[in-house]
């Protein structure tokens, strides 16, 4: 599921381009569309300096997802804002951010239950021992260390093996899964050399959000207040094209007489 709006405004346009002279009416599919595409990329600019807003130190990837679908000129005339897929067996990431409830698995995750590391209904959450990059997530490298380790990885070259890990030497930080039983917390827990463990990631049954990020009460309100002024512009844009033609054929062209109702 994608997290998107369409916008159309046909029955407002029919509504204030009804005294135009029919030279110029003929300009209106064009300036709607012009007009929609116009609004979208609008709301795509206005998003990304809300997303620094609502969530702490979003990255790049994150202020670059938004994607417009823009209309044709002549039919379809709607056009839309979305978030890109971020992956094909769940919706994008910040859905639940939007409209609250439970996060679909991550990658790192959908692994760790594929190999019976961790149950269905459970969540890897960060712990007290694992450190944040600067965007306050956990580096890639870390979850190809964990999946390496632990056997879960899909790449059979990135297995280690016990040679490989007593080449590694004691020093290396060691990923294990405490067995039913222990008095450790369910998890993935990093050995430090011979005798320190930490926490790295917790398994819990639930990961439920608030909605926080209101996109749908922004881009509608947003897309009311600009394409108006977007459509205003480029037909009246349009109308000056159509007489400066007239004129250079030598044909008379009336006068307008429109401007956008207030």
């Amino acid at each position: 599921m994608s997290i998107g709006m369409d916008f159309a405004f046909q029955s407002n346009i029919a509504e204030w381009t009804k005294n135009l002279e029919d030279i110029y009416r003929r300009q209106i599919p064009f300036a709607t569309a012009q007009a929609l595409n116009d609004t979208v990329e609008d709301l795509r600019d206005y998003h990304r300096a809300v997303l620094p807003i609502v969530f702490d130190r979003p990255t790049r990837y994150t202020l670059n997802s938004l994607r417009v679908l823009k209309a044709s000129t002549r039919r379809d005339l709607a056009a839309g804002i979305y978030f890109k897929e971020s992956n094909r067996k769940g919706g994008h990431y910040l859905l639940p951010q939007v409209e609250g409830g439970a996060r679909p698995h991550k990658p790192f995750e959908r692994w760790l239950i594929q190999r019976g590391i961790m149950a269905s209904n459970e969540y890897a959450v960060p712990a007290s021992g694992l450190k944040l990059n600067a965007y306050g997530n956990v580096s890639a490298g870390v979850f190809t260390s964990i999946l390496s380790q632990l056997f879960a990885t899909s790449d059979a070259h990135q297995w280690e093996t016990a040679r490989s890990r007593k080449r590694a030497g004691p020093s290396r930080n060691r990923y294990f899964v405490p067995q039913p039983g222990s008095s450790l917390r369910r998890g993935i827990w990093r050995r430090k050399g011979k005798k320190a463990i930490e926490p790295v990631f917790v398994f819990v049954s639930a990961v439920t959000y608030q909605a926080r990020y209101q996109f749908y009460e922004i881009s509608a309100e947003r897309a009311r207040q600009w394409f108006p002024m977007n459509f205003e512009r480029r037909l009246l844009a349009g109308i000056e094209d159509q007489r400066s033609y007239r004129l250079s054929q030598g044909m008379t062209a009336p006068a307008s007489g429109w401007s956008m109702p207030r």
